[in-house]
């Protein structure tokens, strides 16, 4: 198949689909000046578009295949566990972060009626 129907099947624009294999995410073989997609270079499309709803950069995805045939998914999994343990330690910021702004407004409010019962 051609670019278009592998866009159509994965998802991806001919443009992102490009870059995949500009980037050496995607070998796509050859058929004179076509390229010619199979289902398994659809799956990685999919694959490489799914890592990226998790926050996986395009870099980051370059570094895990370093210039093999198909990524190192053992290198893959260690890394999925520690952009975990991030996204963990960042909620942790976030829920002190909410309950910061709870306790100033609070602060905000006894100001505001202390303000009030002056008048």
């Amino acid at each position: 198949m051609f670019i278009n129907e592998a866009s159509k099947l994965s998802g991806a624009t001919q443009r992102a689909i490009r870059l995949y294999e500009s980037l050496g995410l995607l070998n796509v073989s050859r058929s004179g000046k076509y390229r010619v997609y199979n289902q398994e270079n659809i799956n990685m499309i999919k694959i490489i578009k799914q890592a990226q709803t998790l926050g996986i950069t395009l870099s980051d995805m370059v570094a895990l295949k370093s210039k093999q045939e198909d990524f190192d998914w053992k290198s893959v999994s260690k890394f999925l566990l520690q952009k975990q343990e991030e996204i963990e330690k960042n909620i942790k910021e976030l829920e002190l972060q909410k309950q910061r702004i709870k306790n100033y407004q609070i602060s905000i409010d006894k100001c505001v009626q202390g303000l009030d019962s002056d008048l």
